[in-house]
């Protein structure tokens, strides 16, 4: 015999009722294998999206609160987000009403039929604090030339990087913001550097060194047609004598002190010093500069020349890429100034390479948070 849905609905018999139950289980079972389909896609492109965007918010908002208390003198901590585990719970539930005997008894009393399928994500995030004396020596030892030559390789403006990597190179001082003026003629190089990059003229090339480690080199070439005195100057504020013939030029670069005749030596500067030459371009507001809250420098560093411009504000700002709340006003990277977006997500990398250790972080104590 077949029953259709509109006899479940009436219940005129005991016999309808078991029909009706079968009815319920198979509408019921229906619906909670359709949604374990849709849940577990649905689940991903929901929350995954979401994790994402709240992870990469709030670690660029860790990266801007550290530069802006370091530049008021104020200590500072970062978290580390190790893992986020989303635990999935998935119910459903059905339920049935059957009337026995005279329908005048409980007609319009009784709902028929209802099923439902439920479920909730809860939510567990892992942080790892970063500090302890691997930190700490992270923060304060140079960074290796090698991770600069990696930062540095699709940099749109490869001088800028080189300037904010190099303490000395060849004897040519480049002073941190505030401390002097740096030199013109680092200036120069730096300006000659970044053209001879973007010529094509100096590339830097790997080659095999004993250890099985590879060595770095400057390699000038094709500077013949158009950058044959660019090269000539350079290679005079290196304190290098070449004979520019034609024929390409190869120059081992080393992590030493003092100058060279035919190698580039180089002293980098220390993750703690990066982040005191970005501390440099933010906007200090003038009362708090006139209460003795944040020193002043020696010197201000001109807007052309900054890494990155920090801008301050008494309202909170609309269009801005990242933004803090510190001492009663807005710290924020504004959305339409493209150089100081470009130098936020440089930074980022670079914390992420230097500061944020892997190794240091599986072996770091673990605070779990739970989400409910």
């Amino acid at each position: 015999m077949r029953w259709s849905i509109e006899q479940c609905m009436r219940g005129d018999t005991v016999d309808v009722s078991f029909a009706c139950g079968r009815r319920v289980f198979l509408v019921v079972a229906t619906l909670a294998l359709s949604a374990c389909v849709v849940v577990g896609p649905q689940s991903i492109t929901g929350g995954r999206g979401l994790y994402t965007e709240v992870i990469n918010r709030t670690e660029d908002e860790q990266i801007l609160n550290m530069l802006v208390r370091l530049r008021y003198d104020q200590t500072f901590g970062m978290l580390s987000v190790s893992s986020v585990t989303a635990n999935l719970s998935f119910s459903a539930r059905a339920a049935t009403n059957i009337g026995i005997g005279d329908s005048d008894d409980y007609a319009g009393n009784l709902i028929p039929l209802s099923a439902g399928v439920a479920y909730e994500e809860n939510p567990t995030i892992s942080y790892v604090p970063l500090s302890g004396e691997d930190f700490m020596r992270r923060m304060l030892a140079p960074v290796s030339v090698n991770t600069w030559i990696l930062l540095g390789g699709s940099a749109k403006h490869p001088g800028h990087v080189l300037a904010l990597a190099v303490h000395r190179i060849n004897g040519l001082r480049n002073p941190l913001p505030g401390d002097e003026p740096p030199s013109p003629e680092f200036a120069r190089l730096v300006d000659l550097y970044d053209q001879l990059r973007r010529a094509g003229v100096l590339d830097i090339a790997q080659i095999p060194a004993d250890g099985g480690e590879r060595a770095y080199f400057w390699d000038i070439h094709d500077y013949e047609d158009t950058q044959r005195d660019n090269a000539g100057e350079f290679f005079d504020l290196l304190g290098i004598e070449v004979q520019l013939d034609g024929a390409a030029i190869l120059l081992p670069i080393r992590e030493a002190a003092g100058g060279s005749a035919d190698a580039v030596h180089v002293q980098t500067r220390s993750a703690w010093d990066v982040l005191r030459v970005f501390g440099a371009g933010i906007e200090i507001p003038s009362a708090h500069l006139a209460a003795g809250i944040v020193e002043s420098v020696a010197w201000e560093v001109a807007p052309e020349k900054r890494v990155i411009t920090i801008r301050s504000s008494e309202r909170r700002p609309d269009d801005a890429t990242v933004r803090i709340r510190f001492r009663d006003r807005w710290f924020y990277v504004d959305a339409t100034d493209t150089p100081s977006k470009r130098a936020f997500m440089f930074l980022r990398t670079f914390v992420g390479i230097r500061l944020a250790d892997p190794a240091a972080v599986q072996q770091a104590p673990v605070l779990t948070v739970p989400v409910n």
